[in-house]
């Protein structure tokens, strides 16, 4: 049995060993690890390291990026969500963990992690036919596809964010397409170029520079808006399609980092704004930044969660 003086010292070592929570004006505290779900050289890793670079410069910090394309991703997720909520280890990532979450990929959602901010959106995506193709529009095409159910093709990811945005084509247009396994761009390109494809979704800029050429045609720009650096895609609503699809690219922390210290990371990524610097490289990778708060991140995570979750139903990929 232990005495009062024995209970007494228990406490004391246990107050001892107590981490002592983090507050805002700790932070930064030390290296601030911010993890990137892909290899080395692709576009969420160009992105994430103009943030990573422009954090450090602006905080006067180290800003370490680690790449963890383990799982598909769930490797970094689960780094980051067993990480200590201090805001010293940051996930750079879009939207593919909510697709992870509802096609049960991944076990965890958007509750169990801090949403932080949404540092840029992906370069602007069109939708491409071949230079041959007998389509102008994306109209013309979905007049085609409904006149010839299951007979068109699209590539996309199976399971991946093209495939959802080819999901949201079919439903919001009550038409049917025959899926095509493309994981990459360059599948979806030589696909589309070699008549195996019918359709298929690509940066503008691989869209254009394949026009240029003579060997594709980019019919519109999914993006909510036209983009002014590509006048030739206007948006695929204006030619009456109803399709619309966003990818931020989104910084997570770990669930529970004091909310102070979420509105300090956040105000520091605001700054990227007005950086000439960061906006000259966001030119280079065809992306661009608009500085959210961390409220209206969280509106923008939800909607797109919500958005994402009835597609998984839609297509049956929730199981």
């Amino acid at each position: 049995m232990l005495h009062l003086r024995n209970w007494l010292t228990v406490g004391a070592v246990a107050l001892a060993v107590t981490p002592i929570a983090a507050t805002a004006e700790d932070w930064p505290d030390g290296t601030i690890e911010l993890i990137i779900p892909s290899r080395p050289g692709g576009g969420t890793d160009i992105m994430g390291r103009i943030v990573a670079d422009y954090l450090q410069q602006a905080l006067d910090t180290p800003v370490v990026v680690v790449n963890q394309p383990g799982g598909g991703g769930i490797v970094a997720y689960e780094q980051v969500r067993n990480a200590d909520p201090d805001g010293q280890t940051l996930l750079f990532q879009h939207n593919g963990l909510l697709v992870n979450a509802h096609t049960g990929k991944y076990d965890r959602g958007v509750e169990d992690f801090s949403i932080v901010a949404v540092a840029q959106s992906y370069p602007p995506q069109v939708f491409a036919v071949g230079a041959d193709a007998p389509w102008t529009t994306l109209r013309d095409f979905v007049e085609d596809a409904r006149a010839r159910p299951g007979e068109l093709t699209v590539g996309v990811a199976l399971g991946g964010g093209s495939h959802f945005i080819a999901g949201a084509l079919m439903a919001n247009e009550d038409i049917e397409l025959r899926l095509v396994e493309a994981a990459a761009e360059v599948d979806k390109v030589a696909g589309v170029q070699g008549g195996h494809i019918s359709i298929g979704n690509m940066g503008a800029g691989a869209a254009r520079q394949f026009e240029q050429a003579g060997q594709m045609r980019g019919l519109c720009t999914f993006e909510p808006e036209a983009d002014p650096d590509y006048p030739e895609y206007p948006t695929c609503a204006s030619q009456g399609v109803d399709i619309t699809w966003i990818t931020p690219l989104i910084v997570w922390g770990p669930a529970g980092i004091d909310p102070a210290i979420t509105e300090k990371i956040n105000a520091a990524i605001a700054g990227m704004a007005d950086d000439a610097t960061v906006q000259e490289r966001l030119v280079s990778t065809d992306s661009a930044f608009k500085a959210y708060s961390v409220a209206e991140s969280k509106a923008l995570v939800a909607e797109e969660d919500a958005k994402i979750a009835e597609l998984a139903e839609s297509l049956q990929l929730n199981n």
